[in-house]
């Protein structure tokens, strides 16, 4: 099961018509694909991640042996933070040019030196106040890992408004794992991106066990 969180701006018509579940299933055949209309509104008032948790855990009980998280711009904040809130729940995490918060944490991770040398917070449940230096801490645990988290893919246009953020991402991310294209901050580069991602990830990976995840 390939669960797929929208950016900022999507609604389920503009998801469909960016042909992000068409290109997953050329992909992966045997996936299925839910398109999750999983807008602002939810991480305002705080549904986001116990419907995202209650939508994973459906599809565990259903059978399903492996759930993945595609997350575009807030999507990919999204896909993070629940990995943050729940973490190892899921086995696979494709970001597409993530939103990773304001200028004030992207600066503190920066000034720090990049993530290996940023200080994390204790860990804690992420709320409204929280959320983004806990979603940092949860990238963190994910660069603990020799060479990054085997389950996180990260995708991005050259020429996305969030490119120049990328870099303190993918000490997180295993270095084939990080996918760059010619693109801007929309569908047009982001289903692309994703179609080689998907085309990417190989038996190994498939196969892995979610368990090979750490808690942080």
């Amino acid at each position: 099961m390939v669960l797929v969180l929208p950016g900022i701006a999507d609604n389920l018509q503009s998801l469909e018509a960016g042909g992000i579940g068409r290109a997953i299933r050329e992909e992966w055949p045997d996936a299925d694909v839910a398109l999750i209309e999983m807008t602002i509104g939810y991480y305002k008032d705080g549904r986001a991640m116990p419907e995202l948790h209650e939508i994973v855990r459906a599809a565990r009980e259903k059978g399903y042996r492996q759930v993945w998280i595609v997350g575009a711009s807030l999507g990919g904040m999204g896909a993070l933070l629940y990995d943050a809130t729940f973490p190892c729940e899921v086995d696979g995490i494709v970001l597409l040019a993530p939103f990773l918060g304001d200028r004030r944490v992207l600066d503190e991770v920066r000034k720090a030196g990049g993530l290996s040398h940023w200080q994390a917070p204790p860990a804690a449940t992420p709320g409204p106040d929280n959320w983004q230096s806990q979603m940092w801490r949860r990238a963190k645990a994910w660069s603990s890992h020799p060479g990054g988290d085997q389950r996180v893919w990260l995708a991005y246009g050259d020429r996305d408004k969030f490119a120049p953020n990328m870099a303190l991402l993918t000490p997180a991310v295993p270095p084939k794992h990080v996918i760059t294209g010619p693109g801007i901050h929309e569908w047009t580069s982001w289903t692309p991106l994703a179609s080689q991602v998907f085309a990417d990830i190989d038996r190994e990976t498939m196969s892995r066990d979610v368990g090979a995840c750490s808690a942080p």
